[in-house]
């Protein structure tokens, strides 16, 4: 400690006042910093001849009390010392690391920071390599925090804020910087096609600190939701490869320092092709138009091609035109439109289908449709009166109708009935049939019908008497009216 700084500490000490009455000024123009050891005691006397009005002997007592004090106070000093030892600081990549370094009773001392290799990086609050990044901030003034922006992966280590005491005092910062998961693409799998029934091994790698967590996720198929496969890691092996497996291969790496990464790997496994046909028979008019369909799945596709009757149907006339839909990542449909059907358009139809893995072929025919003719008969709304004569003089008028002429069909060979105008029994009011059946000859026969059925009954009825008719009693009646005018 500095002459000055002890005669400063030490009248601070002793400008007291015991009769409770604040302290007089020191008799002097002389400031604490200029004053000498013979100064300060001389000043130090004064205060105490000032506060205190003794006999001499009295004074030379305080003189003998307080020469110890001084020695003890002048032998005193103040070492410059760190508010803490050691600090850890976790900074991500690409921010700004500030290393704290408050010194307290810093003094007439300097502070610099090195760095792990002990490079000399500042001294004092200048900057002494030419890392531009680097400063010295000085919020406060014990504060001597060393700022590095944008800090990056490689600074991360230990570094020294130092106080050139002897010995050196030396404040550790441990600096640790974080960095986002990364994908190392000259490392890692890309677009892959095997074989079915192959070994496929798929590989992600990865960098970060910590080391990041690899999940593997797969989308089945358009529009569909990612789904977890595999465990957890940086190489995923799909074993006996199957048609169904390939598809867009999802590698997830995140190490809890935001964002997390991804890369997308898709793996075409070839295969042979299969066909499906929605329909293996086909029937229309001629005349009209048709369409034919096939969906085959395959990778790759090679030929896709309809036939008729074995030969391959081309779209240079415009009797037929193909057209190709694309269903899905191996699936496509393929149509064939045949215009203005013919005799010679009906037939075997078939898909052909080839790759380097293999071919396939389904075949469909088309057939003639024929409508059914349905032939109907106008039914008949005139009425006829029926005179029929009855016993005990009365006549009995039988209204009849026609009855309802049913339609007859006319049906082609191999049709049913299905589609057909039938009689409507809901509708039809229940009526009463007449007592006898007439037939349909005409009046006479039908009057002679029911005579003789009206004799029978008579006879059935009454064996051995005479039956009356109409005409013999007329007779009878007759011949009585002639006798009464003879």
């Amino acid at each position: 400690m500095r002459k000055h700084d002890k005669c400063n500490t030490l009248t601070r000490l002793l400008n007291f006042n015991t009769a409770g009455l604040p302290a007089k000024p020191a008799r002097s123009e002389k400031t604490a910093v200029d004053f000498s050891e013979e100064d300060c005691w001389c000043l130090l006397w004064n205060n105490v001849s000032c506060h205190f009005a003794m006999s001499p002997w009295i004074k030379s007592y305080l003189l003998l009390f307080l020469s110890p004090l001084y020695t003890v106070l002048t032998s005193l000093e103040y070492e410059p010392k760190f508010d803490r030892p050691m600090v850890n600081v976790t900074v991500k990549e690409k921010n700004t690391a500030i290393l704290p370094c408050s010194v307290n009773f810093l003094g007439s001392h300097e502070v610099v920071w090195t760095d792990q290799f002990s490079t000399l990086l500042t001294y004092q609050d200048r900057r002494i390599i030419d890392d531009e990044r680097l400063s010295v901030e000085r919020p406060y003034t014990r504060d001597w925090n060393l700022h590095i922006r944008d800090v990056r992966y490689s600074d991360q280590g230990i570094y020294n804020c130092q106080i050139n005491t002897t010995p050196v005092k030396i404040k550790t910062i441990n600096l640790v910087v974080l960095v986002p998961a990364k994908i190392l693409e000259h490392l890692s799998s890309t677009d892959t096609t095997v074989r079915e029934g192959d070994t496929v091994t798929l590989i992600c790698n990865v960098t970060g600190t910590p080391h990041p967590e690899v999940t593997w996720y797969r989308k089945h198929g358009r529009g569909e939701e990612k789904q977890k496969v595999g465990v957890n890691g940086e190489v995923l092996i799909i074993h006996n490869v199957t048609r169904y497996c390939g598809g867009d291969y999802e590698c997830v790496a995140f190490n809890g320092v935001p964002p997390a990464v991804s890369k997308i790997v898709e793996v075409f496994v070839e295969f042979a092709p299969e066909i499906y046909l929605p329909n293996k028979k086909m029937r229309q008019e001629k005349g009209k138009d048709t369409i034919l369909e096939c969906t085959v799945t395959a990778f790759p596709h090679a030929v896709t091609l309809w036939q008729k009757d074995g030969v391959q149907i081309t779209t240079s006339t415009l009797k037929y035109r193909v057209e190709v839909y694309d269903e899905d990542a191996n699936q496509l449909t393929l149509s064939l439109r045949v215009f203005n059907i013919e005799e010679s358009d009906f037939g075997a139809y078939t898909c052909v289908s080839s790759n380097t893995l293999g071919e396939d072929q389904e075949t469909m025919y088309l057939s003639e449709h024929v409508r059914a003719t349905v032939t109907t008969k106008k039914p008949s709304t005139s009425t006829q009166n029926l005179y029929i004569p009855a016993t005990s003089h009365q006549k009995l008028i039988v209204s009849r109708r026609p009855p309802v002429a049913r339609p007859s069909a006319t049906l082609a060979s191999g049709q049913s009935l299905e589609g057909l105008p039938m009689e409507n029994t809901h509708d039809r009011q229940p009526t009463r049939r007449p007592v006898y059946e007439p037939s349909y000859r005409g009046r006479d026969d039908t009057n002679k019908r029911i005579l003789a059925t009206k004799k029978k009954e008579n006879a059935s009825t009454r064996p051995g008497s005479v039956s009356f008719t109409s005409q013999t009693l007329a007779s009878i009646l007759l011949a009585v009216l002639l006798s009464v005018m003879l």
